[in-house]
């Protein structure tokens, strides 16, 4: 009797183990032909080998970024276009971002965002036809003078994405620290400091 349950048994994981396999022979069939259908690839927003949530890979991203400094901002913004671009995401148009600037800078989206209401980003996401939006504010503090004569300044990062689905990246805050000649070099520094240890969190 113990025999045959064993054989029963052995036979169920032998079936599981081909039932599984031809799934994921079915999913990647399936993948590559929305590829060679269109071009791109499915959508995915989790990465189950580093288990957390990811950008989504289709569609185009957009971004705002709030804070004091216009010249902080720019910069900011720039470094995070170019880590997307550099992931091989998509940026929305111009067109489009100017008009996503503008209406997160009405509703307050950028403030309520990071601190954990997402219902703002969720309606841009969805008027400005974005797949995700990152949403980040960064400020530097008053550049103090070193034992060197030296300006030292810091600089904080908070940032956040948040997809047409809901889903949320990031959320913390990134530290920057930096010296220059200049209180505004310092500061500059700062803030690039903070935005890539960021972005870093984030990819």
């Amino acid at each position: 009797m113990k025999t045959k349950i064993t054989r029963i048994n052995f036979s169920k994981i032998i079936f599981a183990l081909c039932l599984a396999a031809f799934c994921f022979v079915n999913m990647n069939v399936a993948d590559a032909a929305k590829l060679r259908r269109t071009g791109r690839a499915p959508e995915v927003e989790h990465d189950y080998s580093l288990n957390r949530p990811v950008l989504p890979n289709t569609g185009d991203i957009g971004v705002v970024v709030d804070g004091y400094d216009p010249m902080h901002i720019a910069t900011a913004e720039a470094m995070i276009i170019e880590e997307l671009a550099a992931n091989g995401y998509r940026v929305v148009d111009e067109a489009r971002m100017k008009k996503l600037r503008a209406a997160a800078a009405r509703a307050k989206a950028a403030r309520y965002a990071l601190e954990g209401n997402v219902s703002a980003i969720l309606k841009l996401n969805g008027t400005y036809n974005a797949t995700a939006t990152i949403v980040a504010r960064v400020q530097a503090g008053r550049p103090v003078v070193n034992e060197f004569r030296l300006y030292t300044a810091t600089a904080q990062a908070a940032m956040i994405a948040v997809t047409s689905r809901g889903t949320k990246l990031g959320g913390k805050t990134a530290q920057g620290k930096a010296v220059g000649y200049t209180q505004d070099e310092a500061q500059q520094k700062a803030i690039e400091a903070a935005v890539r240890e960021g972005l870093a969190q984030m990819f």
